[in-house]
């Protein structure tokens, strides 16, 4: 019942209200990473992608890439899409009008495309939260909204290969794969700590895809040609 209640808000609103969540693509993939640059784990990261042969989209905080512009532009110059994430990871629902909302997200964006050098198209909302508001501010700020499909909780401490295997299980073709370089706080709350190997989480999941026909590739990638699927996302 609840997945018939998704189709048909999805139908009703998706068109004119819709986030996308994944996309018409019978062999590909978008691993998407979000919260970063960070300074220990971005430039391993680079390095595997690199190794890898893959290209991702990193949904990027604009405070992080002033704290390290140079791996900001490194995930550029490497062959990977900038998206934005948020100046910072406060909740755009929170702003008492869709005016100061998208001015917000404007200059979050440009701020974004100046520090990386790369035209930035794509917004995550901190939290995935999003009203019909926030919503309207984000498409006003010239953005398109990009969400996810699959989750691996990766903010629960555990083993990377447990990480790993449940990619293995909720990643399908034409899946958006929500991932973190770094975890941000939700204040008051302190950031959740993890001690596995990301790296490592990255590697395997790209392997099992692999072994499953599916490639990687970046959300601009994959949506190309009207192939974005889009639900209607609106949480707190």
């Amino acid at each position: 019942m609840r997945r018939a209640a998704r189709r048909g808000a999805d139908a009703l609103l998706g068109r004119r209200l819709g986030s996308i969540s994944s996309a018409r693509a019978g062999d590909s993939y978008a691993i998407t990473f979000d919260d970063g640059p960070d300074a220990e784990v971005t430039p391993r990261l680079l390095v595997l992608l690199g190794r890898l042969r893959v290209r991702s989209t990193f949904f990027l905080l604009v405070n992080q890439c002033y704290a390290h512009p140079e791996l900001a532009r490194a995930i550029a110059d490497h062959g990977h899409e900038i998206a934005l994430h948020g100046r910072d990871h406060q909740r755009i629902t929170r702003f008492s009008s869709l005016s100061d909302a998208s001015d917000h997200l404007k200059a979050a964006r440009d701020d974004l495309a100046e520090v990386t050098g790369q035209p930035v198209r794509f917004y995550r909302p901190p939290y995935g939260a999003q009203s019909i508001r926030s919503y309207r501010a984000a498409r006003a700020a010239g953005l398109d909204v990009a969400v996810w499909n699959a989750d691996v909780h990766d903010w629960v401490d555990r083993p990377a290969a447990d990480v790993a295997a449940l990619a293995r299980d909720r990643v399908r073709p034409g899946g958006v794969l929500l991932f973190h370089e770094r975890l941000e706080p939700d204040l008051p709350r302190a950031a959740p700590a993890t001690t596995f190997d990301r790296c490592a989480v990255v590697e395997q999941m790209v392997a099992d895809c692999r072994s499953r026909g599916l490639e990687p590739a970046t959300l601009g990638e994959m949506v190309q040609g009207g192939r974005a699927v889009r639900t209607a996302w609106f949480r707190s």
